[in-house]
């Protein structure tokens, strides 16, 4: 018997905790990253996000910043939680067929409550768990009640266990998801991390006889900037052309060499375009966070084509091999002597050249293949019988 069959694309929902659409501004372009690269792939992506009527939106706010300690407690409290779950519901239920889910954020919602007739996956960098036990992490020290990051930590515990597939971004992530949450490792798979490739800067011969460092970290304690410049001071002893980049949010620093540029906002063209410049001059990136799970930073650098010094704190170590010289942050003598041996033009071109070979296999469209086949959803137009 003979049947008729339609030529359609996939269909994958994207489930994100915020109100969308996603932006760039998102956990570091993480998600935009994702559904941009499915997309691009040929499957039909639909974001499923935190959608209530204003009213209803704005009252489930005042009510969660009452009862909860700060803006971080007060999204993953209760009323949040269970609203997310009404409406992710209501919007899988209309979406109709789907061949697969992707799930992020899973600490803000109850992932296992939810009806959905696909396989679901799961992505992250890290998980709670490892954040809370690194006294480094950005949620050590934020000052959350434990109770309630305990809380969080079940939440999403509880979606990667009820979840199809968990992708991490390192294996260092996917140990985590087994070791912490009991989750069998046959259901957890590293897929990578994905970048914005940073070719976009001028077209010039990089003059790899002068080194010329870049750092880039938003948030200036964690991602050790001073460990970074007290480097530099000693580096510029030897070699007093040098000359050191700073990008972020710090309070000035000037010096010999150094150079502060402030803030370069993601979603300012003119600040990533100076980026881009600074990418493209630059004879070595230096970013040897106290903790980083995976830094879309190295990856961005590293498309640029400069070598990376890395962090042995969290997962980052993993994203480039060879292309990168992986230090502990808490060690100024290695960071020195990585800054110093990155001053040499040979090593600086060799690792450079190994580094711009990695990250062309680590783009967002990379991830998402590895994603989709883990979720057992072939990439292009399928055929369904009518």
């Amino acid at each position: 018997m003979m049947h008729d069959a339609e030529r359609i694309a996939p269909r994958v929902a994207f489930l994100h905790p915020s109100r969308g659409p996603i932006t760039e501004r998102d956990w570091s372009g993480t998600p935009l990253g994702l559904v941009t690269a499915m997309r691009g792939l040929g499957v039909e992506v639909i974001e499923v996000g935190y959608k209530v009527p204003t009213l209803v939106r704005r009252l489930a706010h005042v009510v969660s910043r009452v009862i909860s300690h700060d803006l971080t407690a007060a999204e993953r409290s209760s009323i949040k939680i269970w609203l997310r779950r009404r409406t992710f519901q209501n919007q899988l239920d209309r979406l109709g067929h789907l061949d697969g889910v992707l799930a992020v954020g899973t600490d803000c919602y109850e992932l296992e409550r939810l009806v959905v007739h696909a396989p679901v996956a799961t992505y992250d960098d890290t998980t709670l768990s490892t954040m809370w036990e690194s006294p480094e992490s950005d949620t050590s020290n934020a000052g959350f009640r434990e109770r309630d990051v305990r809380r969080w930590i079940e939440t999403q515990a509880r979606s990667a266990r009820a979840a199809t597939v968990n992708c991490a971004s390192t294996t260092w992530a996917a140990r985590s998801i087994v070791s912490d949450y009991g989750v069998p490792s046959d259901r957890v798979v590293a897929v990578g991390m994905g970048h914005r490739p940073r070719t976009a800067g001028p077209v010039v011969a990089r003059d790899w006889s002068v080194p010329v460092f870049l750092f880039v970290g938003v948030d200036w304690r964690r991602k050790n900037g001073e460990a970074v410049v007290r480097a530099f001071e000693a580096v510029r002893r030897v070699h007093r052309d040098a000359t050191l980049h700073l990008v972020g949010r710090h309070a000035p620093v000037s010096g010999p060499g150094i150079v502060d540029h402030g803030l370069l906002a993601r979603d300012d063209p003119e600040a990533q375009n100076t980026l881009d410049n600074l990418l493209a001059r630059a004879t070595a990136f230096v970013l040897p966070s106290r903790f980083d799970p995976s830094p879309i930073a190295y990856l961005e650098a590293a498309s640029a084509g400069i070598p990376v010094i890395a962090t042995s704190e969290g997962g980052a170590g993993e994203l480039l091999g060879e292309a990168a010289i992986v230090v502990s942050p808490f060690d100024d003598a290695a960071l020195f002597n990585a800054m110093l041996t990155l001053s040499g033009p040979e090593e600086a071109r060799r690792r450079g050249e190994l580094a711009k070979e990695r990250a062309a296999e680590s783009t967002w469209e990379h991830v998402a293949s590895r994603i989709l086949a883990a979720l057992g959803v072939s990439a292009g137009e399928t055929e369904r019988v009518q």
